[in-house]
């Protein structure tokens, strides 16, 4: 197999820089990890009386509630943006040009506008128009205005690389316009784009933390937070704990996106085969 790459192979002597500024890179990092190290075990905040208070279930329990909040927060947002991604997707497509534009205007302003921004939103503005809603519902509607705008446009590609015969082969099946779409193109657009939309709800996963300003809805960094103003000796480490709760969830929705594109790697690969193979029987058949 042949691999083509944008810059000619490196030769003796750029091997050679490159391996020189890689070893200065790791021991600058290792330099950096020392002194934070030092000034950390100065404070005392590798001290066994610093991490005590993590003996006690109870603290679990609560940072276990917090990111079962953020999981809850993330999992309906995702699952509205899907809803509302799919519509945003079939207007951007469509052949009337307001609907098109009014998509597109939709996509471009809440795709560009900062979570924290929508967030203020939601939970300032709306409730002067009479919306008395929940915290959890404010941070929900944040994230789903934020994140469908992304997911319409994700689809909207998903659906503009399948090839157009299958269009028009369900036309000549007699589907309307709807169920070419509906049956057709979004199924397939929504399993080709699985990947990106994983790495979506990472994306979503983590905007749950922006919920700590409205101070109502106890996430992950709330309930360190509180952890922290009771036992203002274990601050940091409780900070510290919450950052490891986030990053084994990103980790495992990043593996989780990583084994899907290798499994539509795999199955673009076959298929070639499977139709050479097809070809050949048919050709073989008397």
């Amino acid at each position: 197999m042949n691999t083509k790459t944008l810059f000619d192979a490196p030769g003796p002597r750029a091997r050679r820089r490159h391996t020189l500024i890689e070893v200065l890179c790791i021991a600058l990092l290792a330099l950096g990890l020392y002194g934070a190290y030092e000034i950390l075990e100065a404070h005392g905040e590798f001290s066994p009386a610093a991490w005590k208070p993590f003996t006690q279930p109870g603290l679990w329990i609560l940072l276990g509630q917090g990111l079962l909040n953020n999981l809850r927060a993330a999992a309906v947002g995702m699952a509205l943006s899907l809803i509302f991604g799919a519509l945003l997707a079939v207007g951007l497509l469509s052949r009337k040009a307001p609907v098109r534009i009014a998509c597109r205007i939709f996509t471009d302003v809440f795709a560009s506008v900062p979570l924290l921004l929508l967030l203020y939103f939601t939970s300032l503005v709306l409730p002067t128009y009479g919306l008395k809603l929940s915290d959890f519902w404010f941070l929900v509607i944040a994230l789903t205005l934020f994140s469908s705008a992304v997911v319409g446009d994700l689809l909207r590609s998903g659906i503009r690389a399948i090839p157009y015969g299958q269009t028009e082969a369900a036309e000549a099946l007699g589907f309307s316009g709807a169920k070419t779409m509906q049956l057709v193109l979004l199924p397939q657009a929504l399993r080709s784009m699985s990947p990106a939309l994983v790495s979506q709800m990472v994306i979503l996963f983590k905007g749950t933390a922006l919920a700590y300003v409205l101070g109502g809805y106890i996430e992950l960094l709330r309930s360190a937070t509180v952890i922290g103003t009771y036992y203002s000796r274990s601050l940091l480490q409780a900070q510290i704990v919450a950052a490891v709760g986030f990053m084994l969830v990103n980790i495992a929705l990043g593996l989780l996106a990583t084994a899907l594109a290798s499994r539509q790697r795999r199955q673009s690969a076959s298929e070639p085969a499977q139709e050479k193979l097809e070809a050949s029987a048919a050709l073989s058949t008397p």
